[in-house]
């Protein structure tokens, strides 16, 4: 496999029996990996923030680790995802679909575990305006990502399909060309 067939699978294109570029339909946006690479990157100094603030128990032991270690975990998910789309990855609806999920549990566990009103409230509110929607845009990313998966697989059975017919019609033709 030479160095522009990797560089061509990576970038997500083929190449038809007949010489022509065949890309396959972007379904998620490129400034989607940005975006989520930026919000994993300011998640870093948030999660220090809870390393700092956050009390060392809370009717649990080890409490402020156990949401750092959690935060860490979203930030890792949030970096690996808009890092896999920029770099079309295979299976990034898996890392979307992770980050999701981890987001909504950390907004039920943020709102449920709020000690105070005041507290209930600005986790309500993080919830509702942050961690909710960008779980359902990670949920879309993978959604819209999967589909990309599939129509990529179509178009190189599509492709493989035309090889194998061509390959066939060759020997053919030699053959009937011989005297």
């Amino acid at each position: 496999m030479s160095a522009e067939s990797v560089h061509s699978e990576d970038q997500g294109s083929g190449t038809a029996a007949d010489g022509t570029v065949v890309n396959p339909p972007r379904n998620v946006p490129h400034w989607t990996g940005w975006l989520l690479l930026a919000l994993g990157v300011l998640t870093l100094p948030w999660t220090a923030n809870l390393a700092v603030y956050l009390p060392d128990k809370s009717e649990a032991a080890h409490y402020n680790a156990s949401w750092v270690g959690f935060d860490l975990l979203l930030c890792a998910l949030l970096i690996r995802t808009g890092w896999s789309l920029l770099r079309h990855r295979a299976y990034v609806e898996v890392t979307a679909a992770m980050t999701a999920v981890v987001l909504f549990i950390d907004a039920w566990f943020d709102v449920l575990s709020a000690p105070t009103a005041k507290e209930f409230a600005v986790a309500l509110a993080l919830a509702l305006c942050v961690e909710v929607p960008l779980g359902c845009f990670c949920l879309w990313v993978s959604v819209r990502a999967e589909y990309e998966r599939r129509r990529r697989e179509e178009l190189m059975s599509t492709l493989v399909q035309r090889l194998v017919a061509l390959n066939r019609r060759s020997p053919a033709r030699k053959k009937s060309r011989l005297p």
